[in-house]
C-alpha cells in the first residue's frame, strides 16, 4: 500500500506571465499556479510524498500540467482528465510590486471537481488533507466535495488542513466566512491570513483573537500568516510569532503564503516542535520571494536548511489564550 504525507485537492490554472502592464506586455511567458499545489511543491521539494486531487482538462495545456506535476513526484492517482479546458490567467508584476491579474476560469475542469471524485482507499495513504476555500468558491460543486472531503478525512483520523484563502473577485467576505464556518469543526489545522482574511471574513482585529477563534471553533492548531508582519502559530497551550526574513532579497510574493504552508507541513509532519515548524515556514516563504513565480522561485532543501536560525521565534504571553 501506498504512503503518502500530504494529500491536497483543489484547482491549477495555466500562468501566463508578462512584464510591466497586461496591455503593453509584448510578449506572455507560460507556467502555473494553485495554493493548493503550490504548497504541495514546497513540501515535495523539503522531502515529503505528496498527491494531488483536480481535474485537468482535455486541452493542448493538459501534457504540460502532468508533465510538470510528475516531474516534481507528485502522485496523481485521483487527478482526473476530463472534458473541457484548464483556467488560464494572465498576470505582470508592476514597478511597484503590485500584480496585476485577469482570470478565465468560469466552467473549468477543475471548476467541475465533485464528490464522485472522493476515493477512501486513496485518503487512507495520507497523513495530513489540505484544502481551501479558492477550492470552495470555484463551483458549487467544489464547494460540495471540500466539505465531504474534510467529513470524510477527519472519520478516518486524518489531520485535516484548510487555507482560508480569499478571493474577493470571486465571493463576497460574508460568502466566504458562512462557507467556512459550515467546515470548521471538521478542520484541524486552520490558516488563515492577516490582516485581509482575518479583518474582512472572520470580522476579528488581531492575528491573536485569530487563534482564539479558531481554538474555540475546535481546531488544534491556527496559523496566521501576516505576510511582511511575520506569521503566529497557536495552539491550546501556547502562541509563538515570528518576523520574516529575506536573505536573498523581495521581489515576488506571489504564492509566499503557500511556500509557508509547505514548509510547515514539512516539519509539522517530521515531528518537529512548534518553534521548528515556525523556522521552516517562514524560510520557505523568505527564499521563494526572492524571484519571481509561485513555484518556480521555490527553494531547495538545503538552502532552506542553510537560513533556518536567521528566524528568531517569540513566545507570546500565555494568558492571551484565558
Amino acid at each position: 500500500m501506498k504512503k503518502l504525507d500530504i494529500i491536497s485537492c483543489g484547482e491549477v490554472m495555466v500562468e501566463l506571465f508578462g512584464s510591466g502592464t497586461l496591455s503593453q506586455s509584448p510578449t506572455f511567458h507560460k507556467a502555473y499556479a494553485g495554493d493548493t499545489m503550490n504548497m504541495i511543491s514546497m513540501a515535495t521539494k523539503l522531502g515529503l510524498k505528496c498527491g494531488y486531487i483536480t481535474n485537468v482538462g482535455n486541452d493542448p495545456f493538459k501534457d504540460y500540467l502532468l508533465d510538470e506535476w510528475k516531474a516534481l513526484n507528485i502522485d496523481l492517482e485521483c487527478t482526473q482528465i476530463i472534458e473541457g479546458f484548464n483556467g488560464v490567467h494572465f498576470t505582470v508584476l508592476q514597478e511597484d510590486n503590485n500584480r496585476q491579474f485577469v482570470y478565465y476560469r468560469k466552467d473549468s475542469a477543475a471548476s467541475k471537481l465533485d464528490v464522485k471524485s472522493i476515493n477512501e482507499n486513496y485518503l487512507k495513504t495520507a497523513k495530513v488533507f489540505h484544502t481551501s476555500s479558492l477550492t470552495q468558491c470555484i463551483s458549487e460543486s467544489a464547494r460540495e466535495a471540500v466539505s465531504e472531503y474534510l467529513i470524510k478525512s477527519k472519520s478516518l483520523g486524518i489531520t485535516t488542513s484548510f487555507d482560508t484563502n480569499f478571493r474577493s473577485n470571486i465571493w463576497s467576505a460574508s460568502d466566504a466566512k458562512n462557507a467556512i464556518l459550515d467546515v470548521i469543526k471538521y478542520i484541524d489545522i486552520l490558516s488563515p491570513s492577516y490582516p485581509e482574511e482575518v479583518n474582512k471574513v472572520f470580522e476579528l482585529d488581531t492575528p491573536v483573537d485569530m487563534i482564539k477563534f479558531g481554538l474555540a471553533q475546535g481546531c488544534k492548531l491556527v496559523v496566521v500568516k501576516c505576510g511582511e508582519e511575520g506569521a503566529y502559530i497557536g495552539n491550546s497551550n501556547r502562541i509563538i510569532y515570528a518576523q520574516p526574513i529575506t536573505p536573498k532579497g523581495l521581489l515576488d510574493t506571489t504564492g509566499a503564503g503557500d511556500s509557508f504552508l509547505g514548509g510547515f507541513f514539512y516539519s509539522y509532519i517530521k515531528d518537529m516542535n512548534l518553534e521548528d515548524n515556525m523556522r521552516y515556514a517562514i524560510t520557505s516563504a523568505g527564499l521563494k520571494v526572492s524571484a519571481r513565480g509561485g513555484i518556480q522561485s521555490q527553494p531547495s532543501k538545503n538552502e532552506v536548511e542553510k537560513y533556518l536560525n536567521l528566524v528568531k521565534v517569540k513566545e507570546i504571553n500565555h494568558h492571551y489564550l484565558n
